[in-house]
């Protein structure tokens, strides 16, 4: 009974830890990121997978640049944008880590797993 209990508890606590983790991750998702360059007249907005969503370009950037030197400004403000996306990307997966114990909870259930398959391979067949 009593490792019954704790199946259940480590099982209430992974179901909690994946609420929690899904919860940052959606709220992550609706995030949106952007890079500036030319002192703010280029700015480009990424969501947070790094789609494109938006690009603003001033008439004074437009005027101060050829087409080239335009076109390298813009690729820099969306690789900005990209770069801090990943940037809390990368943070956000550390925090969820650190605060909910992922990977002790992971290690958990593989443990547990390998216990059972091991219990289950060692049974005697006419057992069933």
């Amino acid at each position: 009974m009593r490792i019954l209990t704790e199946q259940l508890e480590r099982l209430e606590q992974r179901s909690a830890t994946l609420a929690e983790v899904g919860a940052a991750v959606e709220q992550w998702a609706r995030r949106e990121f952007t890079g500036k360059v030319d002192q703010g007249g280029i700015v480009a907005t990424v969501g947070a997978s790094g789609n494109l969503l938006a690009l603003d370009i001033s008439g004074l950037s437009k005027r101060r640049h050829d087409g080239v030197t335009l076109g390298d400004a813009v690729l820099a403000a969306v690789h900005a944008a990209e770069q801090a996306a990943a940037e809390a990307r990368t943070t956000m997966m550390r925090d969820l880590g650190a605060g909910a114990h992922l990977s002790t909870l992971m290690n958990q259930a593989r443990h547990d797993f390998e216990v059972r398959t091991t219990a289950t391979s060692h049974q005697d067949p006419a057992q069933g």
